[in-house]
């Protein structure tokens, strides 16, 4: 697996935007997707400003490494997480663990998702925005919900004096998420260019927006099978814009 890093993808974005000020500080907006397509839509959004890049892959991978040498996980640091797969205990790697108890195996799988909250909160300067829409429709409203999500980060970008590029979960294939930063007013305009479409398995911080949106979805949904988590986005990130209606 390859793994991008926040600072590859700066530089690799040099130039787009010749009519922004070279001076303006960068930040990056790694977002990600969760809801049930029959009843809502939600997305994750974690801001980290370039200056902080380095500090933010160094929390994440302490943490990966973390999980690598516990005993009751041992998930290598190369694999990637995903919350619906730790949450059911399903995955390659999820079964290495020493633990003999199924139910206890269960549950410290299900809790590196708080631990993965936690450390995003200790990530200087981190930002973190979730938006949802109830929908019966989600083809509909899962673009409509993420042009929502856009015209909020570009109006957060310009309060704070900054420019910001969007990381998407995809494949590059989604053109109505294209459309909806084409659409942005130039004059107005912070968000740099389309979304740089990863998929998450390559990225580190795309798997943090994962349990973002993840953890948020589920506070909001209330699913009695996942009553466990319902107050975990709130009591590890008090800080967080949202989980908000959009």
């Amino acid at each position: 697996m390859t793994i991008t890093s926040p600072m590859s993808i700066a530089i690799s974005t040099s130039g787009i935007g010749s009519g922004m000020d070279s001076a303006a500080p960068l930040r990056l907006y790694y977002i990600d997707d969760s809801g049930d397509s029959r009843t809502i839509a939600a997305f994750g959004a974690l801001g980290v400003d370039i200056v902080h890049s380095n500090d933010a892959m160094r929390h994440w991978l302490g943490f990966r490494a973390e999980l690598a040498a516990d005993a009751r996980l041992l998930i290598p640091q190369s694999t990637a997480l995903h919350s619906h797969k730790l949450v059911g205990a399903r995955g390659r790697f999820v079964h290495r663990s020493r633990s003999s108890d199924p139910d206890l195996h269960r549950q410290h799988t299900r809790e590196v998702i708080l631990r993965g909250l936690h450390t995003i909160a200790r990530i200087p300067g981190a930002r973190v925005r979730t938006v949802y829409r109830e929908t019966d429709n989600y083809g509909r409203d899962r673009p409509a919900l993420y042009a929502a999500l856009l015209q909020d980060i570009n109006a957060d970008l310009a309060a704070t004096g900054h420019y910001g590029l969007l990381i998407v979960d995809g494949n590059g294939t989604e053109v109505a998420l294209r459309r909806a930063h084409q659409r942005l007013p130039e004059r107005e305009r912070r968000v740099i260019g389309d979304p740089l479409f990863l998929p998450s398995h390559d990225s580190h911080l795309l798997q943090a927006a994962d349990m973002i949106a993840y953890a948020a979805f589920q506070s909001i949904a209330k699913r009695e099978s996942r009553s466990f988590m319902w107050d975990w986005f709130g009591s590890a990130l008090p800080g967080a814009d949202g989980p908000r209606a959009l």
